[in-house]
């Protein structure tokens, strides 16, 4: 099973950040554009907060299978786009931050481009996880 066969353009994953010393995972949408994971969130949201802080995070996508679940697992360091080019391109193909701020220019629309350090899978029924770490990075 190839990573890239699971992703989508847009996904439900579980997201974790760090406040202080306690982790925070939260359910986010997670953007597969230009063969890179990125999140789109406001400006005075917690986990921008948290962010801005420490900018390590890590995130998981279940994978079904019959009788047994997989994951995908992504672990980076958080990167805010603030190219205006980048950010019209990225709301233009995730269209629904038009739902939430008012252009891609929005002060209050924060773009991260998750930077891999680990990227691990785990195929439904197998016991132990994949490092294909390399296989993203050299893509």
């Amino acid at each position: 099973m190839n990573y890239r066969e699971i992703l989508k353009k847009l996904q439900m994953v579980q997201l974790a950040t760090v406040e202080r010393d306690q982790p925070r995972v939260r359910p986010m949408t997670m953007i597969w554009w230009q063969e890179r994971f990125w999140f789109a969130t406001g400006a005075q949201d917690s986990k921008a907060i948290q962010i801005r802080d420490n900018p390590k995070a890590e995130w998981c996508l279940l994978i079904p299978g019959e009788g047994c679940t997989g994951y995908l697992k992504g672990a980076g360091v958080m990167r805010a786009e603030s190219e205006p080019a980048i950010r019209q391109a990225f709301a233009d193909y995730a269209v629904f931050v038009y739902d939430y701020w008012k252009d891609a220019n929005d002060p209050d629309f924060v773009l991260y481009e998750m930077r891999i350090t680990e990227l691990k899978l785990m195929v439904p029924g197998a016991m132990l996880e994949q490092d294909i770490t390399n296989d993203y990075l050299t893509k």
